[in-house]
């Protein structure tokens, strides 16, 4: 039985199926009417895309406005009543380490 399918299938290895005339090309064509054209879009809406859309440029301009809000508002004064501290605490060399010693003049 196996010897009996073995020659059935080489057989028809040997002689490959005839197509009618045409039909390749009527099938090659329909495929290429179905594949999607892709749209190049605009460099903004790239970036915007990149950035992770509208969401988070949002959180960005917001970040930018508080980060521009804080750094003209939030003074010395502002900030010396807002956490009562001594103004030596606010010392550009505080917390600096051994690297204090290169802000000193001389």
């Amino acid at each position: 039985m196996d010897d009996l399918l073995e020659s059935a299938f080489a057989d028809a290895r040997q002689a490959p199926p005839s197509l009618p005339d045409g039909l390749m090309a009527r099938v090659m064509a329909d495929a290429e009417a179905h594949v999607p054209v892709s749209e190049v879009q605009p460099l903004w809406r790239q970036v915007v895309g990149t950035l992770g859309g509208w969401p988070a440029i949002g959180g960005l301009a917001v970040t930018a406005c508080v980060g521009v809000w804080a750094g003209g508002a939030l003074t010395d004064d502002l900030m010396l009543t807002v956490f009562p501290t001594e103004a030596a605490t606010l010392d550009i060399g505080t917390g600096l380490g051994a690297f204090d010693l290169l802000l000193v003049d001389g």
